[in-house]
């Protein structure tokens, strides 16, 4: 049997064309694995870049605020409590006319007139005239729980009016029952019985229900 031998042109044509096509092949690949990366960059970058959606307002609509909307008022006499020690227990009584009181609440004070605001949605159920405590706003928040706010001046607020939480009562007045320039007595009422308001700003609407 006869051996044929390629001519040495025909080998010269198939290694080129041999490169060739590994280098297309090669092209191709690359190609295809470049496009991919792309639309996985692209993917990526569109989580990125989707509109920042804003946060909920967290905050407990349920939970009580305080009576006073400054930053200035301090406690100027504490809710008394037979639990205290002697020296708050002594913090905690009124002095007036020769006589020693138990506070029935907590005494807010400062030396510049401030806003009194309540402490959540209710019913404004009295407002009183008092030659001691100037006027005084009763608010009903439900069948349990009742605020009251001794020693106002300029109240806005009627009989029989809904309220919301912060809206202004009136504001503080000089009383005879502080030491303080301008001050107001603040009375949480659940069920009858007094309760510290220093502890009930904690508490919850759906507890005094």
């Amino acid at each position: 049997m006869t051996k044929r031998r390629l001519k040495g042109s025909v080998k010269r044509c198939l290694f080129v064309l041999g490169i060739t096509m590994f280098f297309l092949s090669f092209f191709l690949i690359t190609k295809n694995l470049k496009s991919s990366n792309e639309n996985d960059d692209v993917f990526v970058m569109d989580a990125v870049l989707d509109p920042i959606v804003p946060v909920t307002n967290m905050e407990n609509t349920e939970q009580f605020t305080r009576p006073y909307t400054s930053d200035k008022v301090k406690i100027s006499k504490y809710f008394y409590s037979k639990d205290d020690t002697t020296e708050k227990q002594e913090n905690s009584l009124i002095y007036y006319e020769n006589t020693y009181l138990q506070n029935s609440g907590v005494i807010y004070g400062c030396e510049e007139e401030f806003s009194v605001v309540s402490v959540y949605d209710g019913t404004i159920i009295d407002v009183k005239q008092d030659d001691i405590l100037n006027t005084i706003v009763y608010v009903s928040h439900n069948n349990s729980l009742t605020t009251i706010y001794y020693g106002l001046k300029d109240v806005q607020v009627k009989v029989n009016d809904a309220i919301s939480k912060n809206t202004v009562l009136g504001t503080s007045n000089t009383n005879k029952f502080a030491t303080d320039k301008y001050s107001f007595l603040f009375e949480v009422n659940v069920d009858g019985k007094v309760l510290n308001p220093e502890t009930f700003y904690t508490m919850n609407i759906n507890e005094l229900n």
